[in-house]
């Protein structure tokens, strides 16, 4: 990865290329405004009314795989209370729309090392007040092994669309983890669970919590060692997840469900 000098507002400065490099993640404040976060927060709440509705049709798994919509919806257990929803820029126009954001987009040339980047996948992280779960220790790069085509040149844009505190579950990292490589996953968990990280080797290790005002974007790879508690306040914490890579690579909707037939429905 290799500093830009333009513009600085989007592309990565100097000093920002360093930090991403030594702590694995970056984060920049007010990138978006009050107007703009409610924008893309109604269009979130309309995507999740959308799935709740839905909810009657499916049984009481915590994951569902939707194969009408080609999405998976996380619950939080047996209730029609979303926790997250991935992919999802094909539902929703106006959150497609949000993701070709030059704010993120600019960034990410630098970060994945490509001057046309290209989404790979979208979550929607919603934590409700009092209701919204932890999210474990993980790294992002097992989940997409097999999946994605370059694997290593993926990167995350984290949007936090309400204040994020210790409180409500804010993200927490591990600096420098990246540069640990990848690490062992649960051999004690079955699904999706098992690839959560084995936390053992990290006993004793502090993760490092960025309580960060709504509108911040977090970048990081998909090595970073970083994980949430829940949310134990009244207040929500909701965020997109927006995941990028180099140009030409298939999007993760290409890969895990059947070709598309039909037009994103709005």
């Amino acid at each position: 990865m290799t500093p830009s000098a333009i513009p600085a507002e989007r592309r990565l400065d100097a000093a920002e290329v360093e930090r991403y490099d030594e702590d694995g993640y970056l984060v920049r404040t007010g990138v978006f405004d009050a107007a703009e976060l409610a924008a893309i927060t109604a269009d979130c709440e309309a995507l999740v009314t959308r799935l709740v509705t839905r909810r009657r049709a499916f049984g009481s798994y915590t994951f569902e795989r939707d194969r009408e919509l080609d999405t998976i919806v996380k619950w939080e257990g047996d209730s029609d209370v979303v926790h997250g929803v991935e992919p999802f820029a094909h539902l929703s126009p106006a959150l497609a729309r949000w993701a070709h954001d030059a704010r993120f987009l600019e960034p990410m040339r630098d970060i994945c090392g490509d001057d046309a980047p290209c989404l790979y996948t979208e979550k929607l992280n919603l934590k409700r007040p009092r209701r919204g779960g932890a999210n474990p220790l993980h790294q992002d790069q097992p989940y997409w092994r097999g999946i994605a085509d370059d694997l290593e040149r993926i990167a995350t844009a984290m949007v936090f669309l309400d204040d994020s505190t210790i409180e409500n579950g804010c993200l927490e990292v591990l600096p420098g983890s990246h540069r640990l490589g990848v690490q062992a996953t649960r051999a004690d968990r079955d699904g999706s669970q098992n690839l959560e990280m084995d936390p053992s080797p990290f006993d004793g290790a502090e993760l490092v919590p960025l309580p960060v005002p709504a509108g911040t974007v977090v970048f990081f790879g998909p090595l970073l060692v970083h994980a949430s508690e829940p949310n134990r306040s009244d207040l929500q914490r909701r965020s997109l997840l927006i995941s990028y890579q180099p140009g030409g690579c298939r999007h993760i909707l290409d890969r895990l469900f059947a070709p598309r037939t039909s037009e994103p429905q709005g």
